[in-house]
């Protein structure tokens, strides 16, 4: 199931959009849930929480925190969930160009714009799937969403395991284990019993730690600096086509 955020003041549009929505979505066979927010504040508190959400349907024009600041907060974390505005002014499309939306929808037209709408949306979210794997949470069932390309390591903390990508990181409430009976299948390396490492965020491997993309050193362990070698020139090879 997908998740999706409506972010709009007005009730009665928020409401109306939900259902429309929900419709189009069920004519793809397309499992969708909705929260709504009648203010990007509070959407933005949940998503800042680690809340995951497959989309966003933003209004431009709200009190406190107008839709395109709230777009611009949304890509300094994730730079390709699909946003799309919902604005009764037509002439706001050109301010949303900076933050890369979706689509922009007028509200006198969303019963003719909704329907090409999901199907593109549907056809997006089917494509990222493919490069994303789900961590669910055992003790709630919160559903947590990682883009493989951006996920960078994962780091056992006692009952914990601490989520970083190229965006920021989220703890979770689950064993080491679970994590890597989950991300082995993806080629994570574990070069240290409270690490697993993503191999296209490596970017040298040292006699005690390695170095990634984003500047972090991660131990090596001494009985696992051969294999952590190993896999990782494997990967490299698989990655090259050699």
């Amino acid at each position: 199931m997908y998740q999706a955020a409506i972010v709009e003041d007005e009730a009665g549009v928020r409401e109306m959009l939900a259902t429309l929505l929900k419709k189009q979505f069920d004519q793809k066979e397309t499992l969708v849930a909705f929260s709504c927010f009648a203010n990007g504040k509070s959407f933005l508190s949940c998503f800042h929480e680690g809340y995951h959400y497959d989309m966003v349907f933003l209004d431009i024009e709200m009190p406190m925190t107008d839709g395109i600041s709230v777009a611009k907060d949304i890509r300094k974390v994730n730079e390709n969930i699909p946003i799309v505005f919902i604005s009764g002014r037509e002439t706001l499309v050109f301010d949303t160009f900076a933050v890369q939306p979706f689509r922009f929808i007028r509200k006198s037209h969303l019963d003719a714009s909704l329907a090409e709408l999901v199907e593109s949306l549907v056809i997006r979210l089917r494509s990222d799937e493919e490069k994303r794997v789900f961590v669910s949470e055992p003790g709630t069932k919160d559903l947590y969403s990682f883009d493989l390309a951006r996920l960078l390591y994962i780091e056992a903390q006692r009952k914990d395991c601490r989520f970083v990508n190229d965006g920021g990181e989220v703890v979770i409430r689950c064993t080491f284990g679970y994590a890597e009976s989950i991300f082995s299948q993806h080629g994570f390396l574990k070069p240290h019993r409270s690490y697993l490492v993503n191999p296209s965020a490596v970017f040298c491997i040292g006699r005690n730690d390695m170095k990634l993309s984003n500047g972090a050193n991660i131990p090596v362990s001494r009985d696992r600096l051969q294999e952590t070698k190993k896999c990782f020139l494997k990967y490299t090879m698989e990655r090259e086509g050699l």
